[in-house]
């Protein structure tokens, strides 16, 4: 009697430390899904060109989109066209601007056409030009944009400006191949969803939980 009644309790304790293992391996597996981003879905915009040309003034694109992306991991590509003389740095300097969301991001102008220098006011390090190019004066010109920033969950505003130009006698400009893309959360903004491999994780544990208190019954 003695004996078995032995055996049973370390039956029971060896139960209840596969119990307590089990739980933890639960509560690994939720902190761990608590700590997982909604699963990412590719996104992407094209929104229509408009190739001008613009007497200055400003173009605005609105995107909505259904995620947020990681912080500055959203991607706007675009041509911007200068008709003419567009200016840079000179007498009659013409300047570019870019916001996104209300955030600027770049200040600056180039020679397409006009003359002068190429010039940078104000530049985010997400922003970076990937070429500038003129064959000469009245020529016009082309220069590309890359742009990483942060896209967010909804509406999403680009706003590109030129200012005050001196008239399409003389001048103008416009864009061209406008693209946005990203890998945006499945979840909407700051969605958190469980991946199924913790989903079947925690399934096995309490299975494994009900197994355990069964034989302990018995």
């Amino acid at each position: 009697m003695h004996i078995a009644n032995a055996h049973f309790s370390d039956q029971q304790t060896g139960v209840t430390t596969m119990q307590k293992h089990i739980t933890h391996l639960i509560l690994t597996a939720l902190l761990g899904a608590a700590a997982l981003p909604a699963g990412a879905v590719p996104f992407s915009a094209n929104p229509a060109d408009t190739p001008g040309p613009l007497n200055g003034g400003s173009v605005t694109y609105t995107v909505t989109s259904p995620g947020a992306s990681a912080p500055g991991a959203a991607t706007l590509t675009f041509d911007l066209l200068g008709y003419l003389s567009v200016d840079g740095a000179n007498c009659c300097t013409d300047t570019f601007s870019l916001t996104v969301n209300g955030n600027p991001l770049f200040s600056g102008g180039f020679n397409m056409g006009g003359g002068g220098s190429n010039f940078i006011n104000f530049i985010d390090p997400g922003v970076t030009i990937v070429s500038s190019y003129t064959p000469g004066m009245w020529g016009g010109g082309l220069t590309q944009f890359s742009v990483a920033h942060t896209l967010l969950s909804g509406a999403n505003t680009y706003l590109f400006d030129y200012g005050n130009m001196q008239g399409l006698g003389d001048e103008g400009w416009g864009l061209h191949s406008v693209a946005i893309t990203a890998d945006v959360s499945a979840g909407g903004a700051g969605g958190v969803v469980p991946e199924p491999a913790t989903l079947a994780l925690i399934g096995l544990g309490l299975a494994g939980l009900g197994v355990s208190r069964r034989r302990v019954a018995a």
